[in-house]
């Protein structure tokens, strides 16, 4: 890392369950601007350290949040593509990984099973797997094999109780 990271309290109690949990899955909850996108890649940063071959893939909500994402984990020494498209067919294999949107999974899933099945999955703001059933049925399908999956949310709730 280029500079040390101070967690908040919330954070470090956080990354401590996530460490013990052992799980596969992984919510972690907090409101806006408390830190979620700080812990996540706190979070990647141990899982890479203990699983060096492992790659991270990061969805987001929007087009404009993947550049956001891959500006954050620069500063955590995490290289992240976020101009990848299922065009490419492969994960880049000078990047630690890819940021992509949830639309981009919805019509590539097939290629993210494929390129995910031993990847770590951070899901910033997961309730915008259920805006579109197509969203979320493509994140089952893109990451259903992935040993690791960290879901962020501020809002861990649909007021239209569509699943997420």
């Amino acid at each position: 890392m280029t500079r040390s990271i101070r967690l908040r309290p919330w954070q470090k109690a956080a990354l401590e369950k996530f460490e013990a949990s052992g799980a596969s899955d992984f919510l972690t909850v907090a409101t806006p601007g408390a830190g979620k996108t700080t812990f996540a890649l706190t979070a990647a940063r141990q899982v890479l350290a203990v699983h060096p071959r492992r790659r991270l893939v990061i969805v987001a909500p929007t087009a404009h949040l993947k550049t956001q994402w891959a500006r954050a984990a620069a500063r955590f020494a995490l290289h992240l593509d976020p101009e990848w498209s299922a065009s490419a067919g492969r994960l880049p294999s000078d990047m630690h990984g890819i940021v992509t949107t949830y639309q981009q999974v919805a019509s590539s899933s097939s290629v993210l099973a494929e390129l995910a099945a031993d990847a770590f999955v951070i899901f910033d703001e997961i309730h915008h797997a259920g805006d579109d059933r197509a969203w979320g049925q493509s994140v089952l399908e893109a990451f259903g094999r992935s040993p690791g999956r960290l879901a962020l949310s501020g809002t861990p709730f649909r007021s239209d109780t569509r699943a997420i």
